[in-house]
Formats: C-alpha cells, sequence, structure tokens
C-alpha cells in the first residue's frame, strides 16, 4: 500500500497543532506544557519563559523558573550541544544521546582521542575533585576550568578555549542551576545526578533512550523523518541507532511521504489536521525550537526557503519570528523608546494584511510583559 502524501500545508498544520500554535495548550503544569513541547530551545535564559507563554491561552500563567526550583523541568546542554528546557522525565534519554557528542567535538578540535589520550586520562583523574567541590556549591565554567587545570598539571599540554570544560561535560552530566540574577554565560552547572537523583532503570541504555526520545520528537514536531530526527538530535552520525528508535515504537506509527517523495513517520493518534485549517497569526521566541526541529533543507514546513538566511543568521542566530497563515511572515525585535517603554517592532518580509497586523499587535501586548531585560539587548551570544 503506497503511504499517503502531505503537502507542505498539511505537514505545517500538523506541526502547529503538536506546538500549540493552533489552539493553545491546556497543560495542568510546566512540565505537562514542556513535555508536549518536546524542549524548549534555551541558549538565553530570557527567551524560555516567552516560547511557553506564546503557546498558552490568554490568561494562563504558568512559571517556568519556579518548576527548575522545584526540579520538574531543568536547563541543559543536550540536542545539537545546545542549550533546553526539558522535563526531569526526559533529560536523563535526551542526556544519553546527546552528552558523547561533547567527547567527539573534544576529538575533532583538539585531535586528541578522549578516552586514551595522556590529556583525557589526567582529566578523568581530576574529575572527582570537580565533583567534590560541586558538591559544596555550584560551579561556573571557568570554576570548573581552574580545577582541572590544577589536577592536570604542568606537565600535560592543554589546548585553548576551554578544551578541559568541553572534555569534563562529555563525561559528565550536568543541568544548570536557577539561581537570583541568572544572566546569559553565567551559568551554575551540578551533576544531574545530584540535582534530579540517579538516572531510573534503562533511563540511560541508548536503545531505550533512542526509543524514549523518538517518540517525544514525533509527538512535538512530526510527522518527520529520519534525517530530521538527526538534525534535531545534532548530528547524522548514528542514524542506525535513532532509526531502530523510531522502529521500536512499533505499530504506534503511521508511514508517510512528502510531496519530494521522502519516506516520513508518525504517532498514529497524533493530530494531521486538514491543510485549510485557520492558523492564528503567532508570535516566536528567539532560536525558538520550531524552526530548528528538522534537517536543514527541509525547515520549510514552517520557514520559506528565501528567508532562511535572514531568520537563520551566519553566526547561528535565530531571530525572533512571527507567523502568518502558519509560515514565517517576518521578524521582530524587543526595543525601548527613549523614556524607557518596551515595546515589539514587526519587520515583515512584505506588506501585512490590516487584520493580520492587528492580532499581531495583540499577541505583542499579551506577551510583552513575558519579555525579561535580557531579551532587550539585539545581539547577546550563544552558548
Amino acid at each position: 500500500m503506497t503511504p499517503p502524501v502531505l503537502d507542505p500545508r498539511q505537514l505545517n498544520r500538523a506541526t502547529l497543532a503538536r506546538q500549540g500554535l493552533l489552539e493553545p495548550i491546556c497543560g495542568r503544569s510546566v512540565a505537562d506544557v514542556v513535555g508536549r513541547l518536546g524542549s524548549l530551545q534555551a541558549q538565553h535564559p530570557d527567551w524560555p519563559p516567552f516560547a511557553l507563554a506564546a503557546r498558552l491561552a490568554p490568561g494562563k500563567a504558568l512559571d517556568l523558573d519556579a518548576a527548575r526550583r522545584r526540579r520538574t523541568v531543568v536547563r541543559a546542554a543536550l540536542m545539537r550541544i545546545t542549550v533546553h528546557v526539558v522535563t526531569a522525565a526526559d533529560f536523563w534519554p535526551m542526556s544519553a544521546l546527546t552528552t558523547p557528542f561533547r567527547l567527539d567535538q573534544f576529538r575533532l578540535l583538539y585531535k586528541l582521542d578522549p578516552a586514551t589520550s595522556p590529556l583525557a586520562r589526567r582529566l578523568r583523574a581530576g574529575q572527582p575533585a570537580v565533583l567534590e567541590a560541586m558538591r559544596r556549591a555550584p560551579l561556573g565554567i571557568a570554576e570548573i576550568e581552574a580545577i582541572l587545570r590544577e589536577e592536570v598539571g604542568p606537565r600535560v599540554e592543554i589546548p585553548p578555549n576551554r578544551s578541559l570544560w568541553r572534555h569534563f561535560s562529555g563525561s559528565v552530566a550536568l543541568v544548570q542551576v536557577p539561581y537570583d540574577g541568572e544572566t546569559y554565560g553565567r551559568s551554575r552547572y551540578v551533576p544531574a545526578a545530584d540535582w534530579l537523583g540517579p538516572p531510573p532503570d534503562g533511563a540511560t541504555d541508548e536503545d531505550r533512550a533512542a526509543a524514549h526520545v523518538a517518540e517525544r520528537y514525533l509527538t512535538a514536531f512530526g510527522p518527520a523523518s529520519v534525517e530530521d530526527f538527526a538534525g534535531y538530535m545534532g548530528r547524522l552520525k548514528g542514524l542506525t541507532r535513532l532509526r531502530k528508535g523510531i522502529e521500536a515504537l512499533g505499530d504506534r506509527l503511521v508511514h508517510l511521504r512528502d510531496r519530494d517523495g521522502r519516506a516520513l513517520v508518525d504517532l498514529a493518534d497524533a493530530p494531521r489536521p486538514a491543510a485549510d485549517t485557520p492558523a492564528p497569526p503567532r508570535l516566536l521566541a528567539r532560536w525558538d525550537s520550531l524552526l530548528l526541529a528538522y534537517g536543514t533543507r527541509h525547515r520549510t514546513r514552517v520557514l520559506p526557503a528565501q528567508h532562511q538566511s535572514t531568520v537563520i543568521t551566519k553566526n547561528a542566530d535565530v531571530l525572533p519570528t512571527f507567523l502568518v497563515d502558519g509560515f514565517v511572515a517576518g521578524t521582530w525585535l524587543p526595543l525601548r523608546d527613549p523614556d524607557g517603554t518596551p515595546r515589539i517592532e514587526l519587520r515583515p518580509f512584505s506588506r501585512l494584511r490590516g487584520e493580520h497586523r492587528a492580532a499581531l499587535e495583540d499577541e505583542a501586548n499579551r506577551l510583552l510583559p513575558v519579555l525579561r531585560g535580557g531579551a532587550f539587548s539585539r545581539y547577546p551570544g550563544t552558548d
């Protein structure tokens, strides 16, 4: 039997439905909503609350910071070696699949084996000193580097550019601890096992983890291909494990194709609305996960190809955008007037119809109170 074919608008509506961008998500807690969304891209701590609020109904408020303090969600470097907010239950499987990427990065950047090189052996021997210090208080990257440098000693040559941190964070699952005044570039870390407790039985088995994350991914971003899943995770290596993770879902899957003939899969009971389902104008956060959850060439279900270089810049910044009829139709900036009054400036790719502009301005007024001070910095760095 030939798999059904989904056109671009059907893919668009299916994805928006999962992401709470057709109808708002009605989760009872932050963990409920974040679990449905899969993950919130979170390089800058000021943006995940906006991404969350954009997917909730007007008047619905959920406190992301409080959920982090309750440890029901965590902020950590996971997919694509970038920072995400995920549920505590999803952290361990996601970490099992992504933490080794940092060791691969260490190998590629420094041409050193992360297990057998002299530096790697000394770093492993120095890890207990860092872990002991972390049990006294969370540590920043510079503090971790300083302890490791002292443990390695002067006889081993150390490459530049946070090489010791890269190895440590590829060897130990870490989470970023919330604290008053938390800002970009000043994260503080503790071992995930100390913050969340040890991983449940089987949670870090890579095959079981792949199946868990595949289900979470399709729930949040399906229908998708195996290559899309790999793009979300952060590399095209290891496709066999990711493919097996999807296949492990068995008869819960439905097989589809896109208009180009690509094989797609989805959860059989997931929503796939009709192509003409109304999609109200929406604002998306900076680095919004919706724009980064697919292979680079297949983001067109939301982000038209002709606008990708405008939205995703050469330095890997992803600008705040807005949707009209379900597709990215422009960018926006959070600005302050000379008197300090905050506002949102829309920058459409083409002329907006009056009703679309009015709906976007209503959304801007609704979401403006969620924007924190750091979001008004136009060009903050990326983790």
